[in-house]
C-alpha cells in the first residue's frame, strides 16, 4: 500500500557472499531474465557445485486478481534449464501465495520465502547453509494446477453477469482437497526441517464440562535440534455436513535431537459444533468424533475418537455476533496481548516491556532464550548469546488472582 526505501536491505546475493566470506567458496551470479540470460545461467550452473535459483511472482500486485498460478515470464524455463545442467539445484521462491512447480522433480530442494523482509539475504543464507533449522509451515494448500482449486469454474471466478457463485460452501482451502480426494502439490500445514519428528501415545480424555483434554508425545527422531508445529484436527459425523477434517489447535515445540515432549490440547464442544439452521444456533451432535494429530493436514499418523453422548446446544461466543472482532475473556481469566513473535540479535542487549498498558499485572515467563529474563513487572532484559528459536510462554496474573497467558516464538539471529 506504500513505498518504503529500506536503509539496511541485505539482498540474497550479498547475504550468501557474506556467509561464505573467508572460506574459499566463490559465489557467482547470472541474471537469467531472457534467452541469453538463461543460457548464461545454465552454463554457470553446469560449472558450479550448487546452483540456487531465486524466483518470484507479482507479489506486489494488490489491485487485481492473478489470472494464473504459474511463475511469470520465463522463470519456469530458467529453473528447468538450470536443473538439467546441475542436479544440485535449489529454488528459492518469493511469492504472495501458492504457485505451480512443473520442474519440482528436477530440483534438489525448494524454499518458499513469501515476504521475507529487508534481511532476506541474511535469513536465506542461514537456512541454506543449515545455520538455522527451517520450521515454517504453509498457511495455504499448494495445488498441482489451477483446475484443482475450490473456485475452478468461471461462475466462481471471475464470475458472470449474474454475479459470483460461492458454490464451494464450507469446502474452503484444505477442506476442499480432502472432500474431493484431490492430492495437492503440498498440503496445508506442510513444511520440512533438517530433522524429523515422530508422534505417538495419543490419549483422548472424556468430554467433561463441555471440554476434553488430548495429549500426544512428540519426538525429535533426527540428529539435530529443531522445531515442529504439531497440528490437531477433528472429524465430524457426515450427517452434520461439516468438512472431512478441520484444524482445531496447533502448538510449536522445540526439541533437541532424540528428545521428546508431551503436549496437551483442549477440545471443546464448540470446536465440534455445526451451525444448525433449524435451531438458528451452534449444535454439537451426539456422535463419535475423530481426533487426528500430526504435522501437515495430509500426514496425521496418530488418531483417536471422542464421544459426545448427548446433543448439546452450544452458547454463541462474542465472535459469532455480526461485526464482532474480539472475544471476551472467560470468567477467571485475563486477556494477555500476544506479540506473535519477537526477534533480537545475538550479543545485543534487550530491554523490552511485554505489555506497557497492563497496569497491576504480575508476570512470569517460561523458556526465554538463554541470557534473557523477565521481571515481575513484565520487563524482559539481558543478552542472548546463541542463535536459534525458543517457544516462550508469558503468564500474567491480575491482583484478584485471574490469570492468562500468551505463547509466541522468540528468534535470536
Amino acid at each position: 500500500s506504500a513505498t518504503v526505501t529500506s536503509s539496511g536491505t541485505v539482498w540474497p546475493l550479498t547475504g550468501i557472499q557474506n556467509r561464505v566470506a573467508g572460506t574459499g567458496v566463490t559465489v557467482q551470479y547470472a541474471e537469467g531474465r531472457d534467452a541469453a540470460g538463461i543460457t548464461a545461467a545454465t552454463d554457470l550452473a553446469r560449472s558450479s557445485d550448487v546452483a540456487i535459483v531465486f524466483a518470484s511472482n507479482n507479489y506486489g500486485n494488490e489491485g487485481s486478481d492473478q489470472t494464473t498460478l504459474d511463475l511469470p515470464g520465463t522463470q519456469n524455463q530458467l529453473i528447468a534449464s538450470v536443473a538439467a545442467a546441475n542436479p544440485r539445484t535449489i529454488v528459492v521462491l518469493h511469492t504472495n501465495s501458492a504457485t505451480t512447480m512443473p520442474w519440482l522433480d528436477q530440483v534438489a530442494g525448494v524454499f518458499e520465502g513469501f515476504y521475507s523482509g529487508q534481511q532476506v539475504g541474511t535469513a536465506i543464507a542461514g537456512l541454506l547453509f543449515g545455520d538455522v533449522n527451517p520450521s515454517g509451515k504453509l498457511p495455504v494448500s499448494f495445488p498441482r494446477s489451477l483446475a484443482d482449486v475450490p473456485a475452478n469454474t468461471p461462475a466462481q471466478w471471475p464470475g458472470t453477469s449474474d454475479g459470483v457463485q460461492y458454490s464451494e460452501g464450507l469446502k474452503v482451502g484444505y477442506r476442499w482437497y480432502d472432500a474431493q480426494n484431490i492430492a495437492p502439490l503440498y498440503p496445508f500445514g506442510f513444511g520440512l526441517s533438517y530433522t524429523t519428528f515422530g508422534f505417538g501415545n495419543l490419549k483422548v480424555g472424556a468430554l467433561a464440562g463441555n471440554q476434553a483434554t488430548v495429549t500426544v508425545t512428540v519426538t525429535n527422531t533426527g540428529t539435530r535440534a529443531g522445531t515442529e508445529v504439531v497440528q490437531l484436527y477433528t472429524g465430524a459425523p457426515a450427517a452434520t455436513g461439516e468438512p472431512v477434517r478441520q484444524l482445531k489447535g496447533f502448538q510449536r515445540v522445540t526439541l533437541a535431537a532424540g528428545a521428546a515432549q508431551t503436549l496437551s490440547f483442549t477440545v471443546t464442544a464448540r470446536d465440534l459444533a455445526y451451525w444448525n439452521t433449524a435451531a438458528n444456533g451452534w449444535v454439537t451432535a451426539a456422535s463419535t468424533y475423530q481426533i487426528a494429530v500430526g504435522n501437515p493436514s495430509r500426514n496425521l499418523p496418530v488418531t483417536g475418537t471422542l464421544t459426545v453422548p448427548t446433543t448439546l446446544a452450544v452458547p454463541a461466543t462474542p465472535t459469532d455476533a455480526p461485526g464482532s472482532t474480539t472475544a471476551a475473556a472467560p470468567t477467571g481469566t485475563v486477556s494477555v496481548a500476544n506479540p506473535h513473535g519477537m526477534t533480537s540479535r545475538a550479543g545485543a542487549k534487550v530491554s523490552w516491556t511485554f505489555a506497557p498498558a497492563a497496569a497491576g499485572m504480575t508476570y512470569r515467563v517460561a523458556d526465554l532464550p538463554a541470557g534473557l529474563s523477565m521481571s515481575p513487572s513484565g520487563v524482559i532484559t539481558g543478552t542472548a548469546g546463541t542463535r536459534g528459536t525458543s517457544t516462550v510462554t508469558v503468564t500474567a496474573t491480575a491482583p484478584g488472582g485471574e490469570a492468562g497467558s500468551a505463547t509466541f516464538v522468540w528468534t535470536v539471529t
